[in-house]
């Protein structure tokens, strides 16, 4: 069995890694496919990481153009930007495992603490049954991982949520 996994950041691929599986993989790929990251430099720094945390693993790294332009043409406003730009990721990774062979297809947003997981397993079934390519969620995700060494990252990447981070901080 074949597993394609959208990634966003080094720390989410390593938890994502070390999660308890009860399958067995033949093989895994990562998608790093994140045109809602911003300015370049994160994009840039947050996939320089990912080639490093994957350097001594057998996981091919599979990276399509990036291109903001996809993530403003959907998001367009604030208002649910974040269903939106879910709905965008995982559609493309589901729409990229059906088209190579991979039967499942999962993301490093459900390890996150920051995301909405429920809401995200809830899309990525939906587009599991439209693209027939099959979701996966490790059964225990490893949350408690010590990572050090690479680079992290403080908010999800997009201009949105940097905005935000940094209205709290100086709110402070």
């Amino acid at each position: 069995m074949k597993l394609l996994i959208h990634a966003c950041c080094a720390d989410c691929v390593l938890k994502f890694l070390e999660s308890k599986s009860e399958k067995k993989w033949e093989e895994m790929a990562v998608y790093y496919y994140n045109p809602n990251i911003q300015p370049r430099s994160e994009y840039l720094s947050r996939l320089k990481a990912i080639q490093k945390v994957l350097e001594n693993k057998e996981v091919k790294l599979i990276i399509p153009d990036w291109s903001p332009r996809e993530y403003f043409e959907v998001v367009k406003t604030e208002k649910g930007r974040c269903v939106k730009c879910w709905n965008l990721r995982l559609g493309k990774t589901a729409e990229y495992a059906k088209k190579n062979g991979f039967e499942y297809f999962s993301s490093t947003l459900v390890t996150s603490q920051y995301q909405n997981r429920k809401m995200i397993e809830v899309i990525a079934d939906k587009l599991a049954a439209e693209k027939e390519v099959k979701f996966f969620v490790p059964k225990k995700v490893c949350c408690d991982l010590k990572t050090a060494g690479f680079y992290k990252q403080f908010y999800c990447g997009c201009v949105y949520s940097l905005r935000e981070r940094f209205e709290e901080k100086y709110k402070k």
